[in-house]
């Protein structure tokens, strides 16, 4: 998402060298110039914005764990610990659980506040 951004912002770099060309004290260009002006200060903006991403924001991060946590974890303790899942969110698939599969009890659909109220 955030390599999606580098051109989006890298245009108000361009803005930026536009709106300055002929401001008191900076310099003044015109005709084509000003249009390569621009795209160079997108393109600057862009490959240093992605060089940053790629090289220098790694290195700030964690190292993944030797083993996995959650390896030994089940599905029903993970889900008493945490209720919110694709199921239990998509209110088609608790319909479809309660009148189509006739589950007993039927899954029941998440409302943020109300875990305690959930039936396994």
């Amino acid at each position: 998402a955030q390599a999606l951004m580098a051109p989006i912002i890298g245009i108000i770099a361009a803005c930026l060298a536009f709106k300055s060309n002929c401001e008191p004290g900076v310099y003044c260009v015109k005709g084509f110039s000003i249009i390569l002006i621009c795209f160079c200060a997108w393109l600057v903006h862009t490959v240093l914005h992605l060089c940053l991403l790629n090289y220098v924001v790694p290195r700030f991060g964690l190292p993944p764990p030797a083993e996995d946590p959650a390896a030994t974890e089940t599905f029903e303790r993970c889900a008493r610990k945490n209720p919110s899942s694709w199921f239990t969110t998509n209110p088609v698939h608790c319909l479809r659980s309660k009148h189509f599969y006739q589950h007993s009890p039927p899954c029941d659909h998440f409302v943020r506040g109300k875990e305690e109220l959930m039936q396994a």
